[in-house]
């Protein structure tokens, strides 16, 4: 008897990574700042867009400290002895526990590609996965509810229909928000190596 073919997964990772990559520089260049009038008219929100700008001057911050401290750790690791590798390893796991216990959502609101949000049909806070589905829907910038598959945007609020704007009509907001998110960048780096050059000194 032939066998079976296997399921080629290759179309289904493609289509993951493609779809998690656009909707990830939408997200990064602002698209969920956008506010859409009643007559379809495209508006950047301020309070938003602020908001955003220091999320992402955060995260760079914090990703290039994360870089530096896990250097820093592997060095020590390769010198030290196997009781400090073990002290190390039983000390991370008491930090994490307590985390997860006493702090449940605050890995899901630092981790990429999760957020806690409302839920308007779960009537609770909920940890929501990044989902981004369709151009049309929140501009790639969706997240799901694990428990009812309630569909929000960048903002917790649920999604019922998609909405036709084109692009054109976009890319003057977009003209403004991609080099307000470039400076944010730069003053996170310049940030981060006025703090780690503080550190090292001291």
């Amino acid at each position: 008897m032939d066998k079976p073919k296997k399921k080629n997964k290759t179309p289904k990772l493609l289509q993951f990574l493609t779809g998690y990559s656009l909707g990830f520089f939408s997200w990064l260049a602002g698209f969920h700042c956008l506010a859409i009038g009643a007559e379809g008219h495209i508006s950047i929100s301020k309070k938003r867009l602020l908001k955003h700008l220091f999320k992402v001057f955060m995260w760079t911050l914090e990703i290039g400290l994360l870089l530096n401290l896990m250097s820093l750790y592997r060095a020590w690791l390769l010198g030290a002895t196997t009781q400090e590798i073990e002290m190390a390893f039983l000390v991370k796991s008491v930090i994490f526990l307590y985390i997860k216990v006493f702090w449940p959502r605050v890995f899901p609101e630092i981790l990429p590609g999760m957020h806690v949000f409302f839920c308007p049909q779960c009537y609770q806070k909920q940890t929501f996965r990044f989902m981004p589905v369709s151009f049309q829907f929140g501009f790639l910038v969706t997240y799901l509810c694990r428990y009812c598959s309630c569909l929000v945007n960048g903002w917790g609020e649920q999604i019922f229909y998609p909405v036709n704007i084109p692009l054109k009509k976009i890319t003057p907001s977009l003209a403004k928000t991609i080099p307000a998110v470039a400076l944010a960048i730069g003053l996170g780096i310049l940030t981060f190596q006025v703090v780690w050059g503080w550190l090292s000194a001291n």
